[in-house]
C-alpha cells in the first residue's frame, strides 16, 4: 500500500522537478547518480519512470536554457562556472564547438559533470537557440532515458543476484550443518572409545 501512495503522489514528481531545476546545481551529487536512483525506485513501483523522466527532463531543460541565455548575454556569473573546469579541457570543447558544434553539444550531454557546461559553451559561442534547444533536448532525453533504464536494470539484476545468493546461502547453511554433524559425530565417537 505504501508503494501505491507514492506512485500516484504528485509531490514525488514535483520534488524531482525541483531537484533538477535548482538543487542539482547546488549539490555535488552527479545527475547520473540521481537518475540511476530514480530508475531504481521506479523499479520498486514507487514512482512511474515515464513521469519521473518527464519531470527531470522539464527541470533540466529549463535550467539548461537559463544557463544558455546567461552565457549568450555575457553574464559574469557564468565565468565562475566556466572556470570550474581546467583550461586544457575547456580548449578541447571550445575547439569542438568551433568545428562541429552540433556533434560537440550532443557529446557533452553524455559526459558526467561536463553536461552542465554544454549550455554555457553553446551560449558563449552564440549557437542559434533553436539549434541548441533541439540538440540539447535530444541529448537530455537520451541521457535521462539511459540512466533511468540503467537504474531499473540494476534493480532487476540485483534482485536476481540476491535470489541466487539466497540459494547459495541456504546451501552454505546446509553444508555447515553437515560439517558440524560430522565433526560432532566423530568427536562423540572418539569420546566413547
Amino acid at each position: 500500500m505504501f508503494g501505491f501512495i507514492f506512485s500516484y503522489n504528485p509531490l514525488s514528481y514535483f520534488g524531482i522537478f525541483i531537484w533538477f531545476l535548482f538543487l542539482d546545481q547546488l549539490t555535488p551529487i552527479p545527475e547520473e547518480v540521481t537518475l540511476l536512483s530514480i530508475g531504481y525506485v521506479a523499479e520498486h513501483h514507487l514512482i512511474n519512470p515515464y513521469f519521473a523522466g518527464l519531470t527531470a527532463f522539464c527541470g533540466l531543460t529549463i535550467i539548461d536554457n537559463l544557463f544558455y541565455w546567461l552565457a549568450f548575454s555575457g553574464n559574469k556569473l557564468i565565468n565562475r562556472f566556466k572556470n570550474k573546469i581546467g583550461e586544457k579541457m575547456q580548449k578541447k570543447y571550445i575547439d569542438g564547438m568551433e568545428k562541429h558544434s552540433i556533434r560537440t553539444l550532443l557529446l557533452l550531454s553524455f559526459i558526467p559533470k561536463i553536461r552542465f557546461f554544454s549550455p554555457i559553451f553553446a551560449g558563449l559561442f552564440h549557437i542559434k537557440w533553436q539549434t541548441f534547444f533541439i540538440v540539447n533536448g535530444l541529448g537530455t532525453l537520451i541521457f535521462i532515458t539511459l540512466y533511468i533504464a540503467a537504474g531499473m536494470l540494476f534493480h532487476t539484476s540485483l534482485e536476481y543476484l540476491l535470489k541466487e545468493l539466497e540459494l547459495v546461502r541456504h546451501s552454505i547453511f546446509v553444508l555447515f550443518m553437515i560439517i558440524i554433524t560430522v565433526v560432532l559425530f566423530f568427536k562423540f565417537k572418539k569420546k566413547r572409545n
